[in-house]
């Protein structure tokens, strides 16, 4: 058990890397509620973040772990090292770097059920000793205690996975990559200079109707996992939600394996002008939003890029603006469920899990950054308004727009089956005019519109 348990202090060697400083990360450890205002931190962080640049490449990823923080801490350094210091710059189609990620996260998974044989062995090789006593379930409990707590360290290990999102910036496209319950978002602006958000990830878990109807496939009803922690549907690692699934109580009923290892994976998409910023999210932010803002996750999306849209006008630097965001919504989380607390309403959770935010920016302006003294340049830690000897440099033409408060929210699963992405095809947006009908319509009783034009 000892070889499952690494240490989450242990130095990685993707700390030795190079840092983006195109990017910002805020970051909030897990907490309990109490129904006296009290907080207090459930267990250590479980997530692990990289925000690499090597050569001619840059790596973004998040991975929240579920029940540990081993997977996650192991995927982590292993996919950097196949992507970082694999053939990557020998691929030179859009098909061929997504299948290096793909096989990247293919080989990450079988390296799980390659450390993990041992101790699947050692647990088989328990039940099959107890089985073969005759005894009723009382009866083991009584006699062979001290057995029955090592299965359960066991079951516990063995249902340890992570999901995963990660970012790939390769000769001026960006790559993305998603497995569970983290999730990214691409803002841009549009012809008319209006902040978009577009969630290039699929969420696997529960709330994605895909995913629930394969479960019903399978045999597994929502009564299934009524008060159980089914972190997500799709991960890496996880053993008990996959080949040991008839030893989950919850899963044991299902026809097939109820938790699968499937990516998906968008790209490549030119990084223009018009891109802002990308965010990516951890499962813990993820579900801390749809607890503030339950229903449709456009909507926590479209709330979520707002807040970093004000933030980045009132921060100084990257790191300014995540923290910063990541603030506002652990304590509006509290608050909520204060809230909830005090109109002695339905309690639908009482914490949350740790949050983390990464937001790598392409061409948003940051007014206050710190000024280089030596230089006069923007402090390169603020902003992307600078030239960079890397291939990878994202375009910054200087023109940077007026901030809106018009922030749409465009198709949001893009990569389900069916509605394949397509970097050269343009993906159909709506955009929200509502704020700007209201404003003509108090400056029409006003008498303030501009002459000659028409509104109507």
């Amino acid at each position: 058990m000892e070889s499952m348990q690494s240490s989450n202090r242990t130095k990685s060697w993707t700390d030795d890397l190079k840092v983006c400083n195109h990017t910002g990360v805020g970051e909030a450890i897990n907490q309990i509620y109490k129904d006296d205002g009290r907080r207090c931190e459930g267990y250590e962080s479980r997530d692990k973040k990289c925000l690499c640049i090597s050569d001619n490449t840059s790596l973004y990823a998040i991975l929240s772990g579920h029940n540990g923080v081993t997977v996650a801490e192991n995927a982590l350094q292993e996919i950097a090292a196949e992507l970082l210091l694999g053939p990557l710059n020998f691929c030179n189609t859009d098909e061929a770097v997504k299948e290096l990620i793909r096989q990247s996260l293919m080989s990450v998974e079988k390296s799980y059920f390659d450390s993990i044989n041992p101790h699947v062995a050692t647990k088989t090789a328990i039940q099959l000793h107890l089985s073969a006593d005759g005894m009723n379930q009382y009866e083991i409990s009584q006699q062979f205690e001290n057995v029955l707590q090592k299965l359960d360290s066991l079951n516990n290990a063995l249902s340890v996975g992570s999901s995963a999102v990660l970012g790939l910036i390769h000769r001026s496209h960006l790559y993305l990559c998603n497995i569970g319950n983290c999730r990214a978002l691409l803002c841009k602006t549009d012809e008319h200079d209006t902040l978009t958000v577009t969630q290039l990830s699929v969420d696997h878990n529960l709330l994605n109707a895909e995913e629930a109807a394969r479960l019903f496939r399978l045999g597994l009803m929502p009564q299934n996992f009524e008060g159980v922690p089914l972190y997500s549907t799709r991960c890496i690692g996880n053993y008990l939600g996959k080949a040991g699934y008839k030893d989950c109580n919850f899963l044991s009923s299902a026809t097939a394996e109820p938790v699968i290892f499937e990516p998906e994976i968008v790209g490549g998409i030119q990084i223009s002008p018009a891109c802002r910023f990308l965010v990516l999210m951890s499962g813990g932010l993820c579900r801390a939003l749809h607890d503030i803002y339950p229903g449709d996750a456009s909507t926590g999306n479209r709330e979520l890029v707002r807040m970093i849209s004000e933030e980045f006008q009132n921060q100084s630097t990257l790191g300014g603006v995540a923290q910063s965001v990541v603030h506002r919504i652990v304590q509006t989380h509290h608050d909520t469920y204060m809230q909830l607390v005090e109109e002695h309403k339905p309690l639908t959770f009482n914490g949350r899990d740790d949050v983390t935010l990464l937001i790598r920016n392409f061409n948003y302006t940051l007014p206050k950054a710190f000024v280089n003294r030596k230089n006069g340049n923007r402090s390169i830690n603020s902003t992307t308004s600078f030239s960079s000897t890397s291939s990878d440099a994202t375009p910054t033409d200087g023109n940077y727009s007026t901030i809106q408060t018009n922030i749409s929210v465009t198709s949001s699963n893009i990569t389900q089956s069916g509605n394949p992405y397509d970097s050269n095809e343009r993906i159909r947006s709506h955009v929200d005019f509502g704020d700007f009908y209201k404003r003509v319509e108090e400056a029409r009783k006003c008498g303030t519109l501009p002459p000659n034009i028409e509104f109507d």
